[in-house]
């Protein structure tokens, strides 16, 4: 199936379908709607595995064996990037110039705000009492009692309560800054692809907050992404051209597994570089996660063009019920990992267990899904995201 058929198959995703141009019409680009179906496939990924007690990213890998392990999360960390890339994308072919400032903020705060609130305040209340996180203030060297209402703030800023959800308050600041995103879009092409590189620049320079905690840093590492997608939505006829043939997907997958080995084999690390507040200001190494999942830009669009439409019912699915699937499967890990060690099992082997618990966090979260959605009925997309 070429790029070109693949634009008008099938509906449109859940949180595309409430949308009504107000202006020009927008074509249904459906390698982009598979492409979010793998993301959140990615993401749900890989916060499992250390579920899943394989220790992939957490060993120091002494033998072939261990270091060839280390390649699996090596591909699948850093999945959010993908998310970011077809935000980016989305608001550019979706959003721009068709829908003004203030009724995209309200969507927003309807379809992600919302849902991060029903879902978030609980795990966050419930974090507060059973005393897992607390917030320490310090005056003139003076520590003040443990306050409710810090805590619940700094966890519902950060997105602490639960590890996937810190993306929701950075994806805030990118809604926010919307109207100097439309600005970028207006330069001229030369100065808008040169400010896309200075913010790559950046993003290796600054890399990701450890923890992923500070919004307003993350959005410095993201941007870049974010406005590629929208460079990448402006030239898509041509960039799929070339890329949504066979021999270019191969040369892209050969280069991202190669990628993938390197970060396994040769840097020994599999996971994003993080900075700390105290590691100063010089870069803290090269970020090979970054390069990777621009290779993966191109990759994945050029395959899900070209053979997307063979599994575009599950596809679509996961897609419609992708920011569902966001907020649900990081509770579900957190309950997993309380439970007692009789009520979560391991074979041992590492690639069997992460296949295992990713099964299961993936049909859990689908699971309550469909129950909210059946029991919820048309506010399901307010509670739970879809």
């Amino acid at each position: 199936m070429s790029h070109i058929a693949s634009v008008n198959d099938g509906r449109t995703a859940a949180d595309l379908a409430t949308i009504q141009p107000t202006s020009k019409p927008r074509e249904h680009i459906a390698y982009i709607e598979y492409f979010r179906a793998l993301a959140i496939l990615l993401i749900i990924s890989g916060h499992t595995f250390v579920l899943a007690w394989s220790h992939f990213a957490d060993e120091d890998p002494t033998t072939a064996g261990l270091s060839l392990l280390n390649v699996v999360p090596s591909l699948i960390n850093s999945g959010t990037a993908y998310f970011v890339f077809i935000s980016g994308f989305l608001y550019r072919q979706v959003f721009f110039d068709r829908m003004p400032f203030g009724e995209f903020m309200r969507r927003k705060a309807l379809y992600i705000g919302l849902p991060y609130l029903c879902m978030g305040l609980p795990v966050a209340l419930a974090e507060i009492a059973s005393g897992t996180f607390s917030v320490t203030m310090v005056k003139d060297g003076v520590a003040y009692p443990q306050n409710t209402f810090v805590d619940l703030a700094v966890l519902m800023a950060t997105g602490r309560m639960v590890n996937a959800y810190w993306y929701i308050p950075f994806i805030f600041l990118i809604f926010l800054a919307s109207p100097l995103f439309d600005r970028f879009i207006r330069l001229p092409a030369q100065l808008r692809f040169g400010i896309v590189a200075a913010a790559f620049v950046v993003a290796m320079w600054v890399h990701r907050p450890i923890g992923n905690l500070n919004p307003f840093h993350s959005f410095l590492y993201f941007a870049n992404i974010y406005m590629f997608g929208m460079l990448f939505c402006e030239h898509r006829h041509r960039i799929m051209a070339f890329v949504a043939r066979p021999l270019p997907v191969a040369l892209l997958a050969c280069l991202i597994l190669a990628i993938a080995f390197a970060q396994a084999l040769v840097f020994n690390d599999t996971s994003n570089i993080e900075r700390a507040p105290g590691d100063g200001w010089l870069p803290l190494g090269f970020d090979l996660m970054l390069i990777q999942k621009y290779v993966g830009f191109f990759l994945f669009c050029g395959f899900f063009a070209l053979w997307g439409g063979y599994a575009a019912k599950p596809l679509r699915y996961l897609a419609h019920n992708s920011f569902g699937l966001y907020f649900v499967h990081a509770i579900v890990i957190a309950v997993l990992m309380r439970m007692p060690m009789a009520l979560s099992p391991h074979v041992g082997e590492p690639i069997t267990d992460f296949l295992l618990y990713f099964s299961a966090v993936l049909a859990i979260s689908l699971a309550v899904i469909e129950i909210g959605k059946w029991l919820l009925g048309k506010y399901s997309r307010y509670i739970i995201g879809c």
